[in-house]
C-alpha cells in the first residue's frame, strides 16, 4: 500500500509510558454495546478494521471496576474471566498493526440503581440528584472509597493480564472520579472534599494503587476535563491546577481530554450544532502547562482533512477522530496518503447527528452509524464479490437512499440508471442541510455525489419516472427509493394533534413548504406538531430566524418528545429559549381552525382556549411515502426502500440501500 509522505506529522510514531504507538491518530473510548461483561469477537473485529484501515492507537472504553457500576452490554474489567477474552482481541489489534488501553471507570451517580445483578446504592462524592438518571445518591463512605481504590487497582492488574498496552482513568464525563474532583458534586466536608487536595484525594490514591500494581513498564494514564463549562464548576485553568495536583503523587503517562459531564451532556456527546474544533483552546492550553507529557487531542481539529494541523501546530501529540473513524474504517490510511485505498475516492465523512452511534445506544442498542451500516457488522457484512452476471438496474430518487442504492449495486459491477425529478441531488437532505445546526447533513450530499460519479452510476437529473417509462427501460430491476411527502393536513387514522381531523380553513402551509421559503408565513406563526421527531425540530429552527413569535401546539407532553437519544436535546431546548418569541402548549389538542386562529384543548384538565392573531399555521404532520402507481411489473424485480417504503430517518435510509447491495449479491434477505 502506499502510505504517503515519511514527513507526514501523523505518521510519526509516539512514545507513550513504556511503549511506542505506530502513528498520531486514534480513537478514544466509545460505548459500543457489542459485549457483555467480557470482550467478544464483535468487538475484536471492529477494532482490527480500523487498525487495518490505519488507526495507530485504541482505547477500549467503559470497563467498569465494581459490580455497583456494571451495565448490561458492556465489560466488567474486575472478572478474572476476563483475561482470556482480552488477550484474544489484544492480540489481534496488535497483529493488525495497532496498540490498545483500556479505560477503566465508574459511573458513580450517573449509574442506574437497577444494575444486571439486582437492585444496587447508587454511589457519588455527596448526597445529589444524578443530573443523568434523576435519583438520589449515596454519599460514599471510606470503607466504600477503599473497596474501589481495590476495584481499580485488581482491574489494572488484569487488564495487564490481558494484554492491553495500558490503562486509562476515566476522570471525565460526569463519572465518579471526576463527581469527586468537581465543586459541582462533591459537597464533602472531609478529607475527601473541600479544597484541591481533598477533592483529589480519592483520584490520587488510585493513580498510586493502580501504579503499584502494574509497574513502571505499563502505561497509564488518565481522561480528565479540560474546562467543564459551568459557572460553579472548575475552568480551564481550575481544570490544568486539578491535573498539576494528580501529576505529583503519581507518574501519569498520557493525557486523554475531554469537557463538561452531564450537567451540559452536550460537551461530553457533541453533535452537529456544535463547532467543529470545540476544545482546541483547552486542549492546547493543557499542552502548554504540560510538554513532557503526550496529550490526546479531542475536539481539536478544524476539519477531519486538517488533523495533520493540531500536531504541527503543536496543540496535542495525537489526534482524536473517533466518529470519524466509526463512519469511515479506513480514514487513518487516506490521512496519512494512501491513494489506492476505497478507489480514491476521499473521506466518507461522520455527519456528526449522533443517531446510529449514540442514538443506539442510549435504547440499549448496539452502536451503528449514520453512513457506515455495516460499523458493528464487520463479522456477518464482508466484502461482496463483483457480479458475476452483470445486471441492469433503474433506481428512482436521488435522496441518500437512492444515490447510496445505485452507489454499492455499481460498484458490484452492475450497470446502474438513476432517476431524479429535481435538477440536483439530495432530496430532502436539501432542506437538511440549511437546518441551523445541521449544516453538517451537506457533507454526505456531497460525499454520496462524488462517489456516484466515481462508481460510473448514469445519472439523469429533471427525469419524471412514471410506469411506462420505466418499463420501457427493460431494466432487471428497480429501486422505488421516491421519499416522502409532507401532507397538509392530518393522515393519522388514530391519534394526531386534532379533535376532528385538520378542517384546512385559514392560512395553513405544510412543513416542508414553509421550511422550503420561511418567508410566505409571516412574522407571528402557530406550528402544530403530530411528529416530535428531528424533522419536526427541524421545520421549526429554521422558521425561527424569520419570525417575531412562532407558538408550538403538540398533543405530546412534552416539546420533540422523540429528540433526547442524541444527547442534543440541551442544545435545541437552548436555541428555543434564546429566541425571546418561542412559546409552547404541549398536551394541547387542536379543536378548530379558523382564518388567524386555533381554538385549543389541553388534553390533561379539558380547558379550552384561543390563539390568535396568527399569520400562518404550519401543519408538522407525520411524512407520507411518496410511490409511482403500477410499477409491479415494469421489472422482473422491484424494491421499495428508505421513505419510500416508510418514513424514517437518514440512518434506515442508506441502511437499506447496502442491504440491497448485499440482498442482490445473494448474501441477505431483503424484502421485495
Amino acid at each position: 500500500m502506499s502510505t504517503g509522505s515519511s514527513s507526514s506529522a501523523l505518521a510519526e510514531p509516539l512514545r507513550i509510558g513504556a511503549i511506542t504507538v505506530p502513528n498520531r491518530l486514534m480513537q478514544t473510548a466509545h460505548s459500543k454495546q457489542y459485549s457483555d461483561r467480557v470482550e467478544s469477537d464483535r468487538e475484536t473485529a471492529y477494532f482490527v478494521r480500523r487498525a487495518e484501515g490505519g488507526c495507530g492507537l485504541f482505547v477500549a472504553g467503559n470497563h467498569f471496576v465494581h459490580p455497583s457500576g456494571s451495565i448490561r452490554g458492556f465489560q466488567d474489567a474486575f472478572r478474572p474471566e476476563s483475561v482470556a477474552a482480552s488477550r484474544r482481541m489484544t492480540d489481534a489489534i496488535r497483529d493488525a498493526g495497532a496498540r490498545v488501553f483500556v479505560q477503566l471507570n465508574h459511573h458513580g451517580a450517573q449509574a442506574q440503581p437497577d444494575g444486571p445483578d439486582g437492585p444496587r446504592a447508587v454511589y457519588a462524592p455527596s448526597r445529589i440528584l444524578s443530573p443523568s438518571t434523576a435519583h438520589a445518591t449515596r454519599a460514599m463512605d471510606r470503607d466504600d472509597i477503599r473497596a474501589l481504590v481495590d476495584g481499580w487497582a485488581t482491574s489494572a492488574a488484569l487488564a495487564r493480564e490481558g494484554g492491553f498496552d495500558g490503562v486509562e482513568i476515566h476522570m471525565a464525563h460526569g463519572y465518579l472520579l471526576h463527581q469527586f474532583l468537581s465543586p459541582l458534586y462533591n459537597a464533602r466536608t472531609d478529607g475527601y472534599g473541600g479544597d484541591l487536595d481533598g477533592r483529589t484525594r480519592f483520584p490520587r490514591e488510585v493513580l498510586r494503587a493502580v501504579r503499584e500494581r502494574v509497574g513502571d513498564d505499563f502505561a497509564v494514564g488518565i481522561r480528565i476535563a479540560a474546562n467543564e463549562f459551568h459557572p460553579d464548576g472548575l475552568d480551564g485553568a481550575g481544570m490544568r491546577e486539578t491535573i498539576a495536583r494528580l501529576r505529583e503523587d503519581a507518574r501519569i503517562d498520557f493525557l486523554d481530554l475531554a469537557a463538561g459531564g452531564y450537567h451540559n451532556v452536550h460537551y461530553v456527546f457533541p453533535s452537529s450544532p456544535m463547532p467543529y474544533a470545540w476544545l482546541r483552546d483547552d486542549v492546547a492550553a493543557v499542552k502548554a502547562a504540560n510538554p513532557e507529557v503526550p496529550v490526546f487531542g479531542v475536539g481539536a481539529a478544524r476539519s477531519v482533512e486538517d488533523a495533520e494541523e493540531v500536531l504541527r501546530s503543536g496543540i496535542a501529540d495525537m489526534v482524536a477522530l473517533t466518529r470519524a473513524q466509526i463512519a469511515d474504517p479506513d480514514l487513518g490510511r487516506k490521512l496519512l496518503g494512501d491513494t489506492a485505498v476505497d478507489g480514491g475516492r476521499g473521506v466518507h465523512h461522520c455527519i456528526r447527528l449522533n443517531q446510529g452511534c449514540l442514538g443506539r445506544g442510549s435504547r440499549g442498542l448496539a452502536m451503528s452509524c449514520t453512513v457506515n451500516p455495516l460499523a458493528g457488522r464487520e463479522l456477518e457484512r464482508g466484502d461482496r464479490p463483483r457480479a458475476a452476471e452483470p445486471q441492469r438496474w433503474i433506481i428512482v430518487g436521488g435522496g441518500p437512499a437512492g444515490m447510496r442504492a445505485a452507489i454499492e449495486l455499481a460498484d458490484d459491477g452492475h450497470a446502474v440508471t438513476l432517476l431524479e425529478r429535481d435538477h440536483e441531488f439530495g432530496g430532502q437532505l436539501r432542506l437538511a442541510r440549511r437546518v441551523p445546526g445541521r449544516e453538517s447533513v451537506g457533507l454526505l450530499v456531497d460525499d454520496l455525489v462524488r462517489d456516484l460519479e466515481a462508481a460510473g452510476v448514469e445519472v439523469r437529473l429533471g427525469a419524471e419516472a412514471t410506469a411506462a417509462s420505466l418499463q420501457a427501460e427493460g431494466a432487471d430491476g428497480i429501486v422505488l427509493a421516491t421519499g416522502a411527502a409532507a401532507p397538509r393536513t392530518t393522515s393519522l387514522a388514530l391519534g394526531g394533534a386534532y379533535d376532528e381531523g385538520f378542517p384546512g380553513e385559514g392560512p395553513v402551509v405544510d412543513a416542508l413548504a414553509a421550511a422550503s421559503d420561511p418567508s410566505v408565513v409571516g412574522r407571528r406563526i402557530a406550528v402544530v406538531d403530530a411528529d416530535g421527531t428531528a424533522y419536526a425540530a427541524g421545520v421549526v429552527l429554521t422558521l425561527l430566524p424569520h419570525v417575531d413569535e412562532l407558538t408550538l401546539v403538540t398533543p405530546f407532553e412534552t416539546v420533540f418528545p422523540h429528540i433526547g437519544a442524541g444527547y442534543d436535546r440541551p442544545l435545541l431546548l437552548e436555541r428555543l429559549g434564546a429566541h425571546g418569541g418561542f412559546r409552547r402548549h404541549v398536551s394541547t389538542a387542536v379543536r378548530s381552525v379558523a382564518p388567524g386562529s386555533l381554538a385549543l384543548r389541553d388534553a390533561l384538565t379539558g380547558e379550552e382556549s384561543v390563539l390568535d392573531g396568527i399569520d400562518t399555521i404550519v401543519a408538522v404532520e407525520p411524512r407520507q411515502a411518496v410511490g409511482i402507481v403500477g410499477i409491479a411489473d415494469a421489472a422482473s424485480r422491484v424494491v421499495t426502500i428508505g421513505d419510500a417504503f416508510s418514513p424514517r430517518t437518514i440512518d434506515a435510509a442508506i441502511f437499506e440501500a447496502v442491504e440491497l447491495a448485499y440482498d442482490v449479491a445473494g448474501l441477505a434477505v431483503l424484502r421485495g
